[in-house]
């Protein structure tokens, strides 16, 4: 590989949990200081994929759409419109964004192709029946994944805690392995084994740094203290945490070890060829 051409990356657009931060009824001190400094300001979940094409130019996947998701596109240096988008589970923190989406689809005669899992379609024709007349927008994800460029994406399945199910992706390229977890807790061995080995980069759903005191039961995403003890991330080159609730203060990153970071809105991580040895 050329070691002077352009990577790919990842730039996590909203790095918050279901609530955003700062919550708008919330006074502790990560809404405080997200309010005034904003370091721990955080859009709800949305990851954008970059991907280097060999005629040039760039294709793109966007990672869940949350309801900030129009905000954070606009931000960007564009039009940017991705050429990709994935859904890994029905929840409003993860979906809302899709209206302005369809929108596009709809209003400015637009082509995207959207995926999500087979049996989260029907629920997505649910909450926007009037995307739905018509030509479905939406398609069921194939079992091969979808790709763009060089890199193959592909949803598995994960445990939802409380929540019941969702999904996770994962990123392959010729020369780098990722994935992208945002909602998930107590994944099993296999599933782990079979997904989350030997990667480059691992983006994981984290949103106390600690819940140790929160009846299990009621759980439904890892916390920091937890996401330290998984083998399977701890054996990941590099750890990014997001869906980060305000019970995570992004300014304590002295509790983490090398190679691991929280994650803040606008953060883009690059998929090196060089990352694998």
């Amino acid at each position: 590989m050329n070691p002077g051409a352009p990577h790919a990356s990842l730039t996590f657009l909203g790095t918050g949990d279901s609530k955003g931060v700062p919550r708008f009824w919330c006074d502790c001190p990560v809404c405080q200081e997200a309010r005034t400094n904003g370091v721990n300001r955080r859009g709800r979940t949305a990851t954008l994929l970059r991907v280097p094409l060999p005629a040039g130019g760039e294709g793109t996947a966007l990672l869940d759409a949350g309801p900030d998701t129009h905000a954070a596109l606009a931000r960007l240096p564009g039009p940017l419109v991705p050429d990709v988008v994935l859904i890994t589970h029905a929840h409003n923190d993860h979906i809302l964004g899709l209206g302005d989406l369809f929108d596009y689809v709809r209003y400015a005669g637009g082509k995207l192709r959207i995926y999500a899992p087979p049996e989260v379609v029907p629920a997505l024709a649910d909450r926007f029946p009037y995307a739905f007349r018509g030509a479905p927008p939406v398609q069921p994800i194939p079992e091969a994944g979808v790709t763009v460029g060089e890199v193959t994406l592909r949803l598995f399945r994960v445990p939802h805690g409380a929540n019941g199910e969702s999904h996770a992706i994962r990123l392959d390229a010729p020369h780098w392995r990722a994935a992208v977890i945002t909602d998930a807790i107590d994944v099993p061995t296999d599933t782990a084994q079979t997904w989350l080995a030997e990667l480059d980069l691992l983006a994981l759903g984290t949103s106390f740094e600690d819940e140790g005191a929160a009846p299990h039961s009621g759980r439904s995403v890892y916390d920091v203290r937890e996401a330290l003890d998984l083998p399977w991330a701890r054996a990941a080159r590099r750890v990014i945490l997001t869906h980060l609730s305000h019970g995570v203060d992004v300014r304590r990153d002295h509790l983490l070890p090398p190679d691991w970071a929280f994650a803040h809105d606008g953060l883009q991580v690059p998929l090196a060829p060089s990352a694998r040895t």
